[in-house]
């Protein structure tokens, strides 16, 4: 091969490299910008979802079986006294009005179960933000985030919790149900928009609920938010 040859088939070689190397960078950058687009829909889904509902977070005393089996207990009564009260409410405002006017009352129920199982622990009664994972209800997935909750600390609040959603009434949705009541479902569906709505749906949203996750995830590792 001449000389002249050699230097050709050199300066195509550079050249396809570049264009490989052109294509890599391209790639590299949709991706990129696929994932931030995305990442910032799933937070503005989460954010928008959060900002309509209230959770309901219960905290045992310990970790120790009957306190735990103390605070299922409490969750059950209050969900059984409050529930359909609280899904009177149009909306989140007048659920958390509605609340505040029952928070003596609905410390006064938890009081009542724990005395009346043999404890004396005291109980606090309140309304805040609290972070969230991933919840599912069968049917419908929550995605991780802050939402605002009904709290119920019992004594050290120092055990696992539970959580449900209290506004709209999903706290009764338990393992027993194979889907959550066409009731509920409507009124959350009233409650959100279109978009918010259908990505509670995982065999619908895939995709958004994979990327509820990566955010998640990146979120613990940089504590974002923290």
């Amino acid at each position: 091969m001449s000389r002249k040859q050699k230097q050709k088939n050199q300066k195509q070689e550079h050249t396809w490299k570049r264009y490989a190397l052109l294509i890599i960078l391209c790639y590299l950058v949709f991706v990129v910008i696929d994932f931030s687009i995305h990442t910032t829909s799933a937070k503005e889904i989460t954010e928008g979802i959060s900002e309509k509902i209230i959770r309901l977070h219960v905290l045992a005393n310990s970790d120790d079986e009957a306190d735990q089996k103390l605070k299922l207990k409490v969750k059950d009564e209050v969900v059984k006294k409050f529930s359909t009260t609280f899904a009177s409410a149009k909306n989140k405002v007048d659920a958390e009005k509605l609340i505040e006017e029952k928070l003596n009352d609905i410390r006064k129920v938890a009081l009542e179960v724990i005395e009346k199982e043999g404890y004396d622990y005291d109980v606090h009664v309140y309304l805040a933000d609290c972070m969230f994972p991933t919840k599912v209800y069968k049917d419908l997935t929550f995605p991780a985030g802050m939402y605002e909750a009904l709290r119920i600390d019992i004594g050290a609040a120092e055990g696992k919790n539970w959580w449900c959603v209290m506004y709209p009434p999903l706290c009764f949705v338990d393992q027993t149900y194979s889907v959550v009541p066409d009731n509920s479902k409507k009124q959350l569906e009233d409650l959100l928009t279109t978009r918010e709505y259908e990505s509670l749906y995982t065999d619908q949203s895939t995709k958004i609920s994979y990327r509820f996750k990566i955010v998640e995830i990146i979120e613990d590792i940089f504590n974002i938010n923290k």
